[in-house]
């Protein structure tokens, strides 16, 4: 991977800073990886981190898949990345070093959605009140159906509602 390190160097001190910050080793893979998620917004599939990889640094396209399942999980882990999963689709992740970041999960389409949350505040004042726990809520994950979803739902059990009440005798 010596091929790559020349591209390491496109990753911004930021980028470097944060990895050192949340106590992890700069590897190139780890740069590479953090700066790929760092410069796109959104939640991101791993075949869609090696396809921006192999894009934007060409020499990272031996990179196997394994190597970055485990970037993105140490990354993970320092709290560098949040990792989004939905039921049974496959884990997406996005570039989240430092803010509070909430998301909405619809349970039925898994649809995300990024939310602020004036409510993770008041939570965390009062587990600090009643138990003098220091919280940090930097992620939550609601789960539950979107609008669309809830509405085909009601409509569904409205139509079903009114199909057994006018076969009723």
């Amino acid at each position: 991977m010596a091929a790559a390190a020349g591209n390491a160097s496109s990753a911004t001190p930021a980028t470097d800073e944060a990895i050192r910050r949340h106590g992890l080793r700069r590897t190139v893979t780890r740069a590479l990886v953090a700066e790929v998620l760092a410069r796109h917004d959104g939640h991101h599939s791993v075949e869609e981190i090696e396809a921006l990889l192999e894009r934007e640094h060409p020499s990272s396209a031996g990179m196997a898949r394994s190597t970055v399942y485990r970037v993105l999980e140490a990354l993970e882990a320092a709290g560098l990345v949040v990792a989004v999963r939905a039921g049974q689709q496959e884990a997406r992740f996005e570039w989240a070093p430092d803010e509070p970041h909430h998301h909405l999960i619809c349970e039925r389409c898994g649809s995300t959605v990024e939310v602020e949350l004036a409510a993770a505040r008041a939570l965390e004042r009062e587990l600090r009140s009643r138990y003098g726990f220091e919280a940090r809520v930097q992620h939550l994950r609601l789960s539950g159906a979107c609008a669309s979803c809830a509405a085909s739902a009601a409509s569904v059990a409205n139509a079903a509602s009114g199909s057994t009440e006018r076969g009723a005798p």
